[in-house]
């Protein structure tokens, strides 16, 4: 997070572990339309594995970490879900 907070200091952590009462709930948010980005059905997220988190940052640093993230070997969502980074 540091990296993240030096190029945009207002960039801050808002999804790490999900329960699957969590997950179920953003997924009915998602199928609602009340959702600005995608979210995975109940079961299959990594957030339910402990092993995804959702970054809210400027989208020039989102590229940025996203680039840094895939070099790394995670996978990061891209365009279409640029908050999104997981193992």
């Amino acid at each position: 997070m540091a990296i993240a907070t030096t190029l945009d200091p207002g960039a801050r952590v808002t999804s790490a572990y999900r329960s699957r009462a969590e997950q179920t709930r953003l997924y009915r948010r998602f199928l609602a339309g009340l959702s600005k980005y995608p979210v995975a059905p109940p079961g299959r997220s990594k957030h339910e594995q402990g092993r995804a988190l959702d970054i809210v940052a400027r989208g020039d640093v989102l590229r940025r970490l996203g680039a840094m993230w895939q070099q790394a070997g995670g996978r990061w969502g891209g365009e279409r879900d640029p908050i999104h980074f997981d193992a």
